[in-house]
């Protein structure tokens, strides 16, 4: 079944009393929890409602996606 991830909210920093972890560092470290149940990792984009971050990767990724089932 294929996947993509979506990380949302990466806007906002993880809380912690060292200022929190950056979204990209949130990524990384869930790729590596994830990497052993894979062959291949899903792709995945970083999203934000707030800044709009993904918003255009979405919708490519969906256009890419309706082709690609359209034609097989």
């Amino acid at each position: 079944i294929p996947m993509t991830l979506i990380f949302t909210k990466c806007d906002k920093r993880k809380k912690r009393k060292n200022g929190g972890k950056r979204p990209e560092e949130n990524v990384e470290d869930f790729q590596t929890l994830i990497a052993e149940f894979f062959q291949q990792a899903p792709p995945w984009i970083m999203t934000s409602s707030v800044t709009n971050l993904g918003r255009d990767e979405i919708l490519l990724h969906i256009a890419q996606l309706r082709n690609y089932w359209q034609k097989h």
